[in-house]
């Protein structure tokens, strides 16, 4: 794992902008995996101000979701909305080449097949973007005795019903979908962006190198290919 510290969030997000630039240029039809939140946002900005320079090195770029927010009564809060905002609109990306949750899907657990299969036929992920949450999870993949490998339905830890997403929200969800952990670490490079307050316990624990379920982000240090970027 390559760890690279940053004095300040801004710095993190143009780092992780040129690591993300470097390997669309090498794969132009990229598969990225995009996490939402606070710490990817200057990423997400950065391609955002890339995109309007040269809008043509993301005509070929592919974008599934990390996860979504199940029982939302409409798509604000929503992972969905975030993304929409924040990087499909700015980098022009075209609804066949956005691979999006059905958090409304009549039968969710055919909803994380239908994610599964199409998975199966896009990927592996080539680049997977991540946040460090503050119990740990990555994504909703939340610590438990055993990680589930894919697409599957997760019930929510108090800690991520009081995401900052989800403050505006009339009603808090209990469960969410998210990619598996197996998933995650199929990809071919990852890139785990680690900043905001409140999450010294859980970065203490990962930087233990302890791979253990209690914190999901431990078993990154199972994978060949991680950049973790660190906003002091």
């Amino acid at each position: 794992m390559r760890i690279h510290k940053f004095c300040d969030i801004k710095k993190m997000g143009q780092q992780a902008t040129s690591l993300v630039l470097d390997e669309l240029t090498n794969h132009p039809k990229l598969l990225l995996c995009a996490a939402t939140g606070n710490s990817p946002l200057p990423l997400y900005q950065g391609l955002a101000l890339e995109a309007k320079k040269n809008p043509g090195q993301f005509a070929q770029l592919r974008i599934i979701p990390l996860d979504e927010w199940i029982g939302l009564p409409s798509l604000d809060g929503t992972c969905h909305a975030y993304l929409q905002e924040q990087l499909l609109k700015p980098l022009e990306i075209s609804s066949k080449q956005y691979f999006a949750f059905d958090p409304w899907a009549k039968n969710l657990e055919e909803e994380c097949s239908r994610i599964q299969a199409l998975l199966g036929d896009q990927g592996p992920i080539d680049l997977c973007i991540l946040g460090l949450g503050r119990n740990g999870h990555l994504g909703l993949n939340e610590p438990a005795s055993v990680m589930q490998p894919h697409c599957h339905i997760a019930d929510l830890t108090l800690e991520s019903r009081q995401h900052s997403m989800l403050k505006g929200s009339s009603q808090k969800p209990i469960k969410g979908i998210t990619l598996g952990m197996e998933d995650i670490l199929a990809s071919k490079r990852i890139i785990l962006l680690v900043s905001g307050k409140g999450k010294e316990g859980a970065k203490n624990q990962f930087f233990s190198k302890k791979v253990n379920s209690s914190c999901p982000a431990s078993f990154l240090w199972k994978h060949n290919n991680v950049d973790c970027l660190v906003a002091d």
